[in-house]
């Protein structure tokens, strides 16, 4: 975006720049070596997050539309189109992680485990992790009818 426009401050809206070396295909568009900035986020501001990181990695991007178009489908969300495009770590490693404590821990753990794992690590489809570990997280909470049947 800097190499080709500017920030006006008083119109608060960016301009074509004016100056620089021509583009020999587009007639009155101008390049510059400028650097540009773009802010860190958190990858607790989800949306914002995701955006950012496509914002560094996709080529030209003409559109916010443009930006969640992978090959040649219109991603729902920011994120989506993150992790079609591979930039986010996949959740082998705490699909695992799980797997390991599901062998050799108690429920209460796996839960404890799981519940860090969400909070903290942002795993890139939780879901998932919750539906092949349910079981095991949930191994020691039994149903009302199954205590009373016990007894």
């Amino acid at each position: 975006m800097p190499k080709y426009y500017t920030w006006n401050k008083s119109s608060r809206k960016f301009i074509r720049r004016k100056q620089g070396k021509p583009i020999q295909e587009y007639p009155d568009v101008y390049s510059t070596d400028v650097i540009g900035r773009i802010y860190s986020v958190h990858p607790s501001n989800d949306e914002c997050f995701y955006l950012r990181l496509l914002l560094v990695n996709v080529l030209g991007p003409t559109s916010f539309q443009h930006l969640r178009t992978v090959d040649g489908e219109l991603c729902g969300s920011y994120r989506e189109a993150c992790q079609r495009l591979q930039l986010l770590e996949n959740d082998d490693h705490w699909d695992q992680t799980l797997n390991d404590a599901a062998i050799s821990s108690s429920a209460q753990q796996i839960r404890t485990l799981f519940s860090i794992i969400i909070c903290t690590c942002y795993p890139s489809k939780p879901i998932d992790l919750w539906i092949k570990y349910k079981d095991h997280i949930c191994d020691d909470i039994l149903p009302d009818n199954a205590q009373s049947s016990n007894a």
